[in-house]
């Protein structure tokens, strides 16, 4: 947030400063606007960033009441202003606005839920937290819904508990000192800002919250002393972003190579920007790179939470590259965020594998199954089909026993046991 501009008359003016004063009141344009969802309730807690690309210092900075409603006043109405409209799980977007002297512009703003913007909106590229491996982020995505939901107190509590579990969960950090500032605890909302500056966010959210709790407070001096560093900040997060989404319709033509340029032109940017590493980890494992693939994946799951898409891409690339003990590392985490994949699926699999002649990697898949799930009794059946092969006849028995044992009605029973005839 730059320093408030100082108005500089010509010279012509200054004798008549008195008459002038009053002209350049009648200057100025008013904007009254309502923040919405696509279902026309108002949002509260929006924030509307102004500025002119013809003004580079000028920014100013309005939030929506609990009516949605906002009022903006344009002192220079002969320019052309660039809204950015903000609210924590909803779509950021930016329009232009020409402030009219001739009447009060009244305009409503609609904002979609965060799972539709740009950025995260391309097929295989799409990157939303829906579930999570871990106590932490559940607690926190259940904040964020309490938080879309109005209810900053149950909000807050929820980030809070986050944290206990995680304390280096960043985007707990975030949200609970942009709910920090919502119910107006300020000091809360520095000192949470200031720790997820410190963590894998995104620096110009922080520096916002910061700015506006420093102002809110009355330290002037103290948020001036950042206002640099946050328009910095804030100008390679919009070009970061700007360079994804130009990537993301690349990829959306099929150019992969130049959408795979473009997100790590974005990534190089913005490195907070997990969507990047994210789709760069898509392509790369499409084209084979795979050794690339697992570093660009493992980079968004540090920056995000355990993201089951990117878990899906690390996992491929991982099998791959035939590093199963990568793979037994990455499976059960992958199995607690993907319904589609576990250990009935893995079993699955290797069943697949043995049946197409791929013996040894079914017995990989298997052991990997078992990892996922002791419960299972078919990873045991390939297994002692394994050790005959192998001529390891009491390998064998004791999985084909351990396979009848738990599971007597298989299918693959009688088979089973006619097996363990041959072999004792």
């Amino acid at each position: 947030m730059p320093r408030p501009l100082r108005a500089v008359l010509p010279s012509l003016f200054v004798l008549g400063c008195l008459v002038a004063a009053p002209l350049l009141a009648q200057q100025t344009a008013l904007l009254r606007g309502t923040v919405t969802d696509r279902d026309e309730t108002p949002l509260e807690g929006a924030t509307i960033t102004i500025t002119c690309n013809d003004l580079p210092r000028f920014q100013q900075v309005e939030r929506s009441d609990k009516d949605g409603e906002f009022v903006a006043r344009f002192r220079l109405p002969q320019y052309t202003y660039q809204l950015l409209f903000e609210r924590t799980g909803y779509q950021s977007f930016t329009q232009d606005f020409k402030p009219s002297l001739m009447e009060r512009k009244k305009e409503t703003y609609v904002m979609d839920p965060a799972e539709t913007q740009v950025i995260e909106r391309h097929g295989d590229l799409q990157s939303i937290v829906t579930g999570s491996s871990n106590e932490a982020v559940e607690t926190f995505n259940a904040g964020l819904t309490a938080q879309r939901e109005g209810d900053l107190s149950e909000a807050k509590a929820n980030f809070q508990a986050a944290l206990e579990a995680d304390p280096d969960l960043g985007p707990a950090h975030l949200a609970l000192a942009q709910v920090s500032f919502d119910l107006n605890e300020y000091d809360q909302a520095i000192a949470s800002a200031d720790r997820a500056r410190a963590l894998n966010v995104p620096e110009a959210d922080a520096l916002r919250i910061k700015y506006q709790a420093l102002r809110s407070l009355g330290r002037r001096d103290e948020a001036e002393a950042i206002a640099d560093q946050l328009e910095s900040a804030e100008g390679k997060l919009v070009a970061a972003r700007g360079m994804y989404n130009d990537a993301a319709e690349a990829f959306q033509a099929q150019d992969l190579d130049t959408a795979l340029e473009k997100f790590q032109k974005a990534a190089e940017m913005d490195p907070t920007l997990h969507e990047a590493h994210h789709a760069i980890a898509v392509i790369q494992h499409g084209k084979g790179q795979h050794e690339a693939a697992v570093q660009a994946a493992q980079t968004a799951l540090e920056l995000g939470s355990e993201d089951v898409r990117t878990l899906r891409v690390l996992y491929d690339a991982y099998d791959a590259l035939g590093k199963m003990d990568q793979l037994a590392d990455i499976a059960p985490r992958l199995a607690k965020v993907d319904p589609d994949f576990g250990g009935p699926k893995l079993v699955e699999q290797a069943a697949n594998l043995w049946n197409a002649g791929q013996t040894d990697k079914a017995v990989q898949v298997s052991q990997l199954a078992l990892s996922i799930d002791p419960s299972l009794a078919k990873p045991h059946y390939f297994l002692g089909l394994s050790h005959i092969s192998s001529g390891n006849n009491a390998e064998a028995k004791a999985a084909l026993q351990k396979f009848l044992e738990m599971a007597p009605d298989d299918p693959e029973a009688p088979t089973a046991r006619e097996m363990l005839s041959y072999i004792e």
